[in-house]
């Protein structure tokens, strides 16, 4: 038990266990009823924009942000991250080493994001239903510069955290920053939502 925790707190393992630690907070807070499990996505990109998106883009997909909760993505990679750490330190750097333990990072990243993705996949039919419910017709705001055909994302506030999703128009429609826009289509298997302009 005291080698367990000393390689939990290594200086190479170290961070790792902070973000476990981080992250374990975080859901008990969660089960005290203190936080939303959507609280974070509102800062999730548009990962699937063909304008405005990220370099980051493919590998949010492979980790299915933007059907999944982003806390609950976040903590199966960091989960992952921290038991690969603890098991290739004690194998294949039994010393410590620093500079085979910084080595070891980028297995570890490659290791983490193919189990988070193996693992959040099934969850995507989980929270697609409820998801489903909660936004269909829903009235939402433009927070990009613009919503189009193929780029855009909305806002939609709840009791929670807001809800913030990919949104494109069909046809000639386009809204701008600060529109009021109105979801009535999903393509479940691209993660974006029809929405067109809202009259009051």
């Amino acid at each position: 038990m005291v080698d367990f925790l000393e390689a939990c707190i290594s200086p190479i393992t170290l961070p790792f266990t902070a973000l476990l630690v981080l992250v374990v907070l975080y859901w008990l807070t969660f089960i005290l009823g203190a936080v939303d499990i959507e609280m974070f996505d509102a800062l999730a990109p548009d990962v699937d924009g063909a304008e405005g998106g990220c370099l980051l883009s493919p590998v949010l997909q492979l980790l299915n942000i933007g059907d999944v909760p982003v806390m609950v993505v976040l903590s199966v990679l960091v989960v992952s991250g921290w038991w690969f750490s603890l098991m290739a330190n004690h194998y294949l750097n039994p010393d410590q080493g620093l500079v085979l333990g910084v080595l070891l990072l980028l297995p570890n990243l490659v290791f983490s994001v193919v189990v988070t993705n193996l693992v959040t996949r099934p969850l995507r039919r989980v929270f697609a239903p409820e998801r489903h419910e909660k936004i269909m017709f829903r009235v939402g705001e433009v927070i990009t510069s613009r919503v189009t055909p193929e780029f855009g994302q909305i806002r939609i506030d709840t009791d929670g955290a807001p809800i913030v999703l990919n949104a494109r128009t069909q046809g000639e429609v386009r809204l701008e920053k600060g529109d009021r826009a109105l979801i009535y289509e999903e393509d479940r298997d691209k993660g974006i939502y029809f929405v067109e302009k809202y009259q009051e």
